[in-house]
């Protein structure tokens, strides 16, 4: 008792975005911390941007609304046809896919996420559960698009690092074999940022050239509580 007084009175805690630092760590990639107010825990990648929130009283409420938004059109879709797999480009935190591994029992996710550290972080710190229905792959998002064979029932892109999202991803050719893994009748989401005119609109232009040739429906949902945008393409049957 008196060890720990002694610690409260002369060991000050680190301080960034409005609370307490409680992990702190660099890798190739930049700086990753994970940040503690009296409410909630947060994940930053070296700028004020939360890239997760967990919730010590609510654990399962996603805390952003495009992630709301996102879930809510996965569960219309589920009402229209059951989604049995689903990838997930980006991980942060694993708030998104923590709710849908408990809301959605039987559905088996895909998570792809550039950094090992932010994978083990979502399990350490954000309690991303460790089960068999959830598979983690530390690499590069284009790559596994590229290399792995798997067609998808839902795909979820939500890849940002502290500039925004990577040029890569808003090229034909990471979109051309992002494409390719739907199947038919599957689900498309993909968080964009207003911010950031020039990919955004080179990626719903994308889609929307996918629709005009009858491939798919496109819908874009604007997040009145910041600046993302969600595209919604759904493939079609035939």
């Amino acid at each position: 008792m008196i060890l720990h007084d002694l610690k409260a009175k002369f060991i000050k805690p680190k301080l960034r975005y409005g609370g307490e630092i409680i992990h702190s760590e660099r890798d190739e990639f930049g700086l990753i911390q994970v940040v503690d107010s009296p409410i909630c825990r947060s994940l930053h990648f070296d700028s004020a941007v939360k890239q997760s929130r967990y919730f010590f009283q609510a654990p399962l409420s996603l805390a952003f609304e495009y992630q709301q938004v996102i879930e809510q059109q996965l569960w219309l879709k589920q009402i229209e046809k059951p989604i049995k797999n689903l990838l997930m480009l980006g991980v942060g935190g694993g708030s998104l896919a923590s709710k849908l591994f408990i809301s959605h029992p039987k559905l088996v996710m895909t998570l792809v996420d550039l950094r090992p550290a932010v994978i083990d972080i979502a399990h350490d710190f954000f309690h991303l559960p460790l089960h068999s229905q959830i598979k983690t792959h530390a690499m590069d998002a284009e790559i596994f698009i590229a290399e792995n064979s798997t067609h998808y029932d839902a795909i979820i892109i939500d890849l940002f690092d502290k500039h925004g999202m990577p040029e890569a991803f808003s090229q034909a050719p990471f979109l051309n074999n992002l494409h390719k893994k739907l199947k038919p009748g599957s689900i498309l989401l993909f968080n964009l940022w207003q911010s950031t005119p020039e990919p955004t609109l080179k990626v719903i232009q994308f889609f929307e050239a996918l629709t005009h040739q009858k491939q798919g429906e496109l819908q874009l949902y604007p997040i009145k509580s910041s600046n993302n945008l969600i595209l919604e393409y759904t493939s079609l049957t035939n």
